[in-house]
């Protein structure tokens, strides 16, 4: 690799970080705000725990009619940065943004972590199509999307980089 074809990447990655950053760091903002808004209107009307069943009813049917392969959450980022086979579908993003704001709504139990990594993932795997990524960059994408998601929702910058490799990738 040549100089101007080095600087030609780096400035590449330079910009596609800035843009992942952007993304799972504003779906993480959203996430947070609506959780908080979601867990304080929670616990001014404590009545909404009665209707924990139903929303999870509600939300597993969205799931099942609409989710298609989003349903496999986490693992369907592992099985896409191993194997790469399908696009991670944006329908991913607002499923988990909304299946866990209302599981929180309702008084349910459900991680912040796993949310922010799948919207991180699913918003950054949109760029390999958009700038034609190949294989190995979309693997690249991916983890920084996945990184980006799990180091903003805890406003941890290097969290994110410590969580993948830890997890062996």
């Amino acid at each position: 690799m040549n100089g101007k074809e080095f600087t030609r990447y780096v400035a590449l990655w330079l910009g596609l970080a800035t843009l992942v950053g952007a993304l799972s760091g504003s779906a993480s903002a959203i996430f947070l705000v609506s959780l908080d808004w979601a867990t304080n209107f929670r616990e001014a009307n404590l009545w909404l725990i009665a209707f924990l069943p139903l929303a999870g009813f509600g939300i597993g049917y969205v799931y099942h009619h609409y989710g298609a392969n989003s349903t496999k959450g986490n693992n369907l980022l592992l099985d896409e940065l191993y194997q790469s086979k399908n696009p991670i579908p944006l329908r991913m993003t607002p499923l988990v943004l909304f299946g866990t704001i209302f599981t929180h709504l309702f008084g349910g139990s459900a991680g912040r972590e796993g949310t922010a990594v799948q919207m991180g993932g699913s918003l950054a795997d949109q760029l390999t199509k958009w700038f034609s990524l190949n294989q190995e960059n979309r693997r690249l994408i991916i983890i920084c999307g996945v990184a980006g998601g799990f180091a903003s929702v805890f406003g941890t910058p290097l969290a994110g980089a410590i969580f993948f490799h830890w997890n062996g990738c």
